[in-house]
């Protein structure tokens, strides 16, 4: 065969290739390399010497527990888990479960990042470990991962969809793949504190998503659906070889099985209806509307890339089993637009305020460092209304509270959303005078642009919509499980989307004031 002739292969002789090739690494230590390892992406894939069977073990409907409800929060920054237990009386029993490391709140969240490194996939807390461990750039890690289901996105076409090579160097993965791989690893965490808490893993569960526009939202979920379900596969099959390194010749053959399964070949049976994230942030709040009162409420979920607005009718009837809820679908906003907006502000008002001329090495240098902890040092200046920020040149650079908020993308970003409540308010109003009920959650609870609507209101089609600042926190949770209190911004989605009951959507507040639903016996989320 002449140099560069190119020979085509069966995937017969394909797979027996591999098999050969396998057996061979097996009886063959690896050779020393010449360079370190984790110092560069682009090093041959490391294939598992215990490699990974796919489990399809069947999830029989009896084996599911009817009272067991599981719901996966897959954020932007970090993702969470909650469980409960409906025992049928008003207040289900509640499951935290701690898929995290460390104590306090951090034991409730689980980074929503991955990292390819010198052929294998490090998932959470270890991809950002090895990044700092092999002192490699930033953008290497592959975080954010929840922005290819956000919004406008079609997450059919998730397949075709490569990552940057600095990203991926084996260019072996697609954008759904690093879903279905990152999902998985959350499915293990989740179902080994299931575990831990005395409970099966085969829990029914709901995934919180995005207020995806009309056009994609029945497709996304059916696709997400099916990538919870591959995820639930794969958490059993890769079981603990998520703690450490997981190969990549062993996760594409993995993911070409998956992908390869009928339907009805997948546990689809534990997957349970999706629920908006603003939706399942708000739940706890709605459900704890007093007897007697019917209540309108408007739930502002700012993460750390996204900002999900939706409105409510709650109502308690002494004479109804439990509070019903309305969800005025009009009403759900969503922008791509949260934590993260003031993140890339931050960083860009510091570089501005040194003294580094832009292009310059030291200025390339020092971008680099702020972006590594601006996060951090965002979160100090809101706490404590001031920061000083430590450059690699040893320039010092105050930045004082007051001052960033007066920043042009600050304001720009404080006016979006602001626009947002009031457009979403007016829907919600309708022809009331009345305030309406704010909860806030989400890392953003507590940011100013939040205080100045709550204290402010807002104008909207030549009328003034009134608010009162409620808490997020479900009913009784305080008494129950104090624990939580502190962290509950964070875990909103988790525990709310975990909650037996959820909204029932109507078309506007006037079609549920026109038409009122047929009554049931409890609400469902549709």
């Amino acid at each position: 065969m002449s140099p560069g002739e190119r020979t085509f292969l069966t995937s017969m002789e394909i797979e027996a290739l591999q098999e050969v090739l396998g057996q061979v690494s097996e009886q063959i230590p690896p050779a020393a390399s010449a360079e370190p390892s984790g110092t560069s992406g682009a090093s041959e894939p490391v294939r598992n010497p215990d490699r990974p069977q796919l489990a399809l073990a069947k999830v029989q409907d009896n084996d599911i527990p009817k009272n067991l409800m599981l719901c996966v929060d897959f954020g932007t920054s970090f993702s969470k888990a909650f469980a409960t237990i409906d025992n049928g009386d008003d207040r289900p029993e509640l499951i935290d479960l701690p898929i995290g490391e460390g104590s306090g709140s951090a034991r409730l969240v689980t980074p929503s990042e991955l990292i390819i490194d010198a052929g294998q996939i490090f998932f959470g807390g270890r991809a950002r470990q090895r990044l700092d461990e092999t002192q490699q750039a930033a953008d290497r890690l592959i975080d954010s991962i929840k922005q290819y289901v956000t919004l406008n996105q079609d997450v059919s076409v998730l397949g075709t969809a490569r990552l940057d090579q600095i990203q991926d160097p084996t260019q072996a993965l697609s954008q759904r793949d690093i879903l279905v791989l990152y999902l998985g690893y959350l499915m293990y965490v989740a179902e080994r504190a299931l575990v831990t808490a005395g409970q099966t893993i085969n829990a029914q569960r709901r995934f919180a998503h995005p207020a995806w526009p009309e056009n994609t939202r029945q497709r996304n979920e059916d696709e997400m659906r099916r990538m919870m379900a591959e995820a639930v596969v794969l958490a059993r099959s890769v079981k603990d070889g998520f703690e450490g390194g997981l190969s990549v010749i062993d996760a594409r053959e993995l993911l070409d099985k998956l992908k390869s399964l009928a339907a009805d070949s997948l546990p689809l049976n534990l997957i349970r209806e999706p629920v908006r994230e603003a939706t399942a942030a708000g739940a706890g709040a709605l459900l704890s509307t007093a007897e007697g009162h019917r209540e309108k409420y408007l739930i502002v979920d700012i993460g750390a890339g996204t900002t999900d607005v939706a409105g409510f009718h709650c109502v308690n009837n002494p004479n109804w089993d439990r509070s019903r809820v309305w969800e005025i679908s009009g009403a759900a906003k969503a922008r791509n637009m949260a934590g993260n907006v003031l993140d890339n502000a931050f960083q860009k008002f510091v570089l501005g305020k040194s003294s580094l001329t832009e292009g310059s090495e030291e200025y390339r240098q020092a971008g680099l460092a702020v972006r590594r902890s601006r996060r951090l040092l965002k979160e100090q200046l809101f706490r404590e209304g001031s920061v000083i920020v430590l450059l690699p040149t040893d320039e010092t650079v105050p930045v004082d509270l007051d001052e960033f908020l007066e920043y042009g993308p600050v304001v720009s970003f404080t006016n979006a959303i602001v626009a947002m409540v009031a457009e979403a308010a007016d829907l919600v109003q309708g022809n009331d005078v009345s305030s309406i009920r704010l909860v806030a959650t989400g890392g953003g609870a507590t940011l100013p642009v939040i205080t100045k609507i709550a204290e402010h209101g807002v104008d909207v089609g030549g009328r003034h919509i009134g608010f009162e600042l409620s808490d997020a926190i479900a009913e009784g949770v305080r008494e129950t499980n104090p624990d939580l209190v502190e962290a509950y911004s964070q875990i909103a989605v988790a525990l709310g989307g975990a909650l037996p009951n959820l909204p029932e959507q109507r078309a506007n507040v006037r079609g549920a004031i026109n038409a009122p639903p047929p009554r049931v016996i409890q609400t469902t989320y549709r």
